[in-house]
């Protein structure tokens, strides 16, 4: 009798270890398989990101033109513009730069295909023009964060818009007086102005500053300016006809919702 209780017992040990390990196999795979797909969709997504568009296009009621990027990545990459009329507004929104030795660029005026890379001391071609945003550097002596503005080649064509008076940039690293725009502790909005003259008129306003509001057009004066340069330096041309570029120096550390554009001047 004892030995047929031990062969049940048996019998049934043997069929319960193997339910458990078949529970444990269909658990492992289930879990298996929830990982598979949480792991090609992860794939999916990164695919998804890095092949989608650089930058997308939204035409407004006001007949401005958004550029949006789905993804912030290190490069140059064509703004979109209105259908008809060259661009003469600029406004980047909430830009935000963290970071050393990062910096954004706005271009006008280049060739279609342009892709260099982004580079502080970059030089531009005659008529052709950079809004540029530094965020400083601690390498090779300390480099503050500003932005300044270049127009073509010339050294004496670059102005900072810092305290000193806008006045021509000083040779690198060194940056004369303090800047007039904080980027890199708060998101700002900066817009600005280029005129078809020769050589153009370049207004740049920042919200909040001299109680501009880049948002809203009207509220725009070369009163409220923090720059209105309209000398440059002699015999410079006009505005060289082409096509304009966001350039960012990293793919990370720069934040910004939109660039407009659009082919009316705030200041006309």
């Amino acid at each position: 009798m004892e030995k047929k209780y031990n062969r049940l017992f048996r019998n049934i040990s043997r069929r319960f270890v193997l339910l458990l390990v078949s529970a444990i196999f269909f658990t492992f795979c289930q879990e298996k398989e929830k990982s598979d797909e949480a792991n090609l969709l992860l794939l999916g997504a990164i695919v998804s990101a890095n092949s989608g568009p650089s930058t997308v296009c939204q035409t407004n009621a006001d007949g401005t033109v958004d550029t949006t990027m789905p993804v912030i990545k290190k490069g140059t990459f064509s703004l979109c513009r209105p259908a008809s009329g060259a661009v003469r507004h600029y406004r980047i929104e909430g830009l935000k730069i963290i970071g050393g030795h990062t910096a954004v660029s706005l271009y006008v005026g280049l060739p279609e295909n342009y892709s260099a890379e982004v580079n502080r001391n970059s030089s531009l071609a005659a008529g052709q023009f950079g809004m540029n945003f530094y965020s400083g550097s601690g390498t090779g002596g300390f480099v503050p964060g500003y932005a300044y503005a270049n127009f073509g080649p010339s050294e004496s064509n670059i102005k900072n818009l810092t305290s000193n008076g806008n006045s021509t940039a000083p040779p690198a690293p060194t940056v004369a007086g303090t800047s007039l725009i904080n980027f890199i502790e708060q998101e700002i909005d900066l817009c600005f102005d280029l005129t078809a003259t020769s050589p153009p008129r370049l207004t740049v306003w920042v919200t909040g500053k001299n109680t501009a509001n880049c948002k809203t057009r009207t509220n725009l004066t070369t009163g409220n300016a923090l720059l209105n340069e309209v000398t440059w330096t002699g015999g410079d041309p006009a505005l060289a006809t082409g096509f304009s570029f966001i350039g960012l120096s990293a793919n990370s550390g720069i934040s910004f919702s939109k660039v407009v554009t659009s082919t009316q001047l705030a200041v006309p």
